[in-house]
């Protein structure tokens, strides 16, 4: 009797490993089928910053997963009142795309509006579906297999699937991987947002670095106006121009700029508000011609007793821009005859060409500080993404400067070593979350993806002509002087000295900082492993030309 109930244990066991088996082998391909997918966003992820590939190539892969007739992004509009057709895949994708739908109508309304997914497997017997969308691009609807996109937890759009093929439902299993590609695809858009309002910036900082080139061009002010004012009376044919400025403390005008025979002679002379054909000018904030000053109340003679020149007719303009009063410009005497009115145009312009350099040159020093906050809002937004490197790219920069100082570098190597320094993790926009917080190791994959953005970095800058001399800083910045480091695996000279002086200070913050797996070295232990790596890693005359500055800062 004992053997025949062994048998049976062991049947019993048997059976219930075989009942078992449908649900493992179930299990081990939804597993296979959730690592493929994390795998595809992670191509798609890197392949393009430029949000619309990027989401056509996501949609793409949505309608593979879950094979459908007919898919489509919707994202909300910054109102939160609407959603467009933002990507659509299937036959009716030319009506659709671009389309709005008001929130919370339809499918897709009530999904962006409450944040819950909703699958109907027949559309007909869904009160919230809007039969007149299917209706209007004549594309017959069965099923809806519809979730939200969520970024920090708030609505972003949704992912609607219609039709699933071989007339099959929609099940949980559909849900669940679309749910996890819509995580994904939501992280995937607010990068490329991030990354599309970085560019822009990085744009305006490129407006505003020609600006700052044309300004640098003309600094000498004075050598400026002159050339305005000499062309001014020449082009005119007038016997003398002048430039007045406005004191606002003394409430009087003085030359700045005098042509002419008395040129010399009026220097010294000062106009009273309200005097004069240029106190009219200046307080009315109008230009003024006068034919004939002998005639006009306005002429202020005591200029002329005190140069000896004999004014007989002049036009007056203010300098104004931005419509604050600067100044006023002045030509007298047309030669032969009388000011035209296309004289009076021509120094008009002439006039507007002088209060703008007057004007830049008292906002220099103004805009080089706004160009820099630029470039550190666009340093924010890279350092925002990761806690752990908050404050990262702006230590870097005082760590390289602080090295530049101990190297005697000039204003100019300074400057663009200060750009470089900041701008040096640039290519982190658009790289995904899920690698930059990853509290772990990376995976071979991941760590091809980090190694690439010096890359990245220089690649966004490169259209910007006035970037061009901070690139190989950029660039190179993980290089090693023994060859070991990446993009290029330069070595020694090759790597350039920018780039090896970020290096130091890159790689002193991140071992002085704390990270997700470990807390920060501390100083001392940072410099040892600094001075360790010296020679291989780090170039020894910057690391001790560093060290040097740490010590001076910390006896301060």
């Amino acid at each position: 009797m004992p053997a025949p109930k062994k048998k049976k244990t062991v049947h019993g066991a048997v059976s219930r490993r075989m009942a078992l088996m449908p649900t493992a082998k179930s299990e081990l391909s939804s597993l296979k089928m959730k690592l493929k997918v994390l795998q595809r966003v992670n191509e798609i992820a890197a392949s393009t910053f430029d949000v619309q590939p990027l989401l056509d190539r996501a949609m793409d892969l949505v309608t593979e997963i879950a094979p459908s007739e007919a898919g489509s992004l919707l994202l909300l509009s910054s109102d939160r009142t609407t959603l467009k057709f933002s990507i659509v895949k299937g036959s009716a994708s030319a009506k659709l795309e671009g389309l709005e739908i008001p929130v919370g109508q339809g499918i897709a309304g009530w999904v962006a509006k409450t944040g819950i997914p909703l699958t109907v497997n027949d559309v007909a017997s869904e009160p919230k579906w809007k039969k007149e969308i299917a209706d209007n691009v004549d594309f017959p609807t069965r099923s809806i297999l519809c979730v939200p996109l969520k970024s920090r937890a708030e609505v972003i759009g949704v992912v609607e699937l219609i039709n699933k093929l071989r007339d099959e439902d929609y099940n949980d299993d559909d849900l669940e991987i679309i749910e996890l590609l819509g995580a994904h695809l939501s992280t995937l858009i607010e990068n490329s947002r991030l990354y599309s309002e970085a560019r822009e910036k990085v744009e305006r900082i490129s407006a505003m670095a020609e600006t700052s080139a044309l300004i640098s061009s003309s600094l000498d002010v004075k050598r400026v106006l002159e050339t305005v004012m000499n062309v001014a009376k020449d082009v005119i044919d007038a016997e003398a121009s002048s430039i007045f400025l406005y004191d606002e403390e003394k409430h009087e005008f003085f030359f700045e700029i005098a042509t002419g025979d008395a040129g010399d002679a009026v220097k010294q002379i000062r106009v009273p508000w309200g005097k004069g054909m240029v106190g009219w000018a200046a307080e009315h904030m109008q230009t003024l011609l006068v034919p004939d000053v002998t005639k006009d109340p306005r002429f202020y003679s005591k200029v002329d007793e005190k140069s000896k020149f004999q004014t007989r007719n002049a036009i007056t303009v203010p300098l104004k821009p931005k419509n604050k009063l600067i100044g006023v410009a002045q030509v007298l005497n047309k030669k032969g005859g009388l000011f035209s009115r296309e004289d009076v145009e021509l120094f008009e312009t002439l006039a507007r060409q002088a209060a703008v350099a007057i004007e830049n040159a008292s906002l220099y020093t103004d805009l080089q500080e706004l160009f820099l906050n630029s470039i550190r809002t666009v340093v924010s937004l890279i350092d925002a993404k990761d806690d752990y490197t908050a404050g990262h790219s702006s230590r870097v920069t005082q760590y390289a400067l602080m090295i530049a100082d101990q190297l005697g570098y000039d204003t100019e190597n300074r400057k663009r070593l200060e750009l470089a320094a900041l701008l040096h993790d640039v290519g982190k926009i658009g790289m995904p979350d899920a690698i930059l917080k990853k509290p772990s190791g990376l995976t071979a994959e991941e760590f091809a993806i980090v190694k690439d953005h010096p890359n990245k970095g220089a690649e966004a800058l490169e259209p910007i002509k006035q970037m061009k001399a901070i690139i190989p800083g950029v660039r190179y910045h993980h290089e090693k002087l023994d060859g070991k480091g990446y993009p290029a695996g330069l070595s020694g000279d090759q790597v350039p000295m920018d780039a090896q002086i970020i290096c130091v200070g890159d790689s002193y913050d991140a071992m002085n900082s704390d990270r997700p797996y470990r807390k920060g070295l501390g100083m001392e232990e940072s410099v040892r492993r600094l001075r360790q790596d010296s020679g291989t890693q780090f170039n020894p005359k910057l690391v001790e030309a560093f060290v040097s500055a740490l010590e001076n800062e910390e006896k301060k």
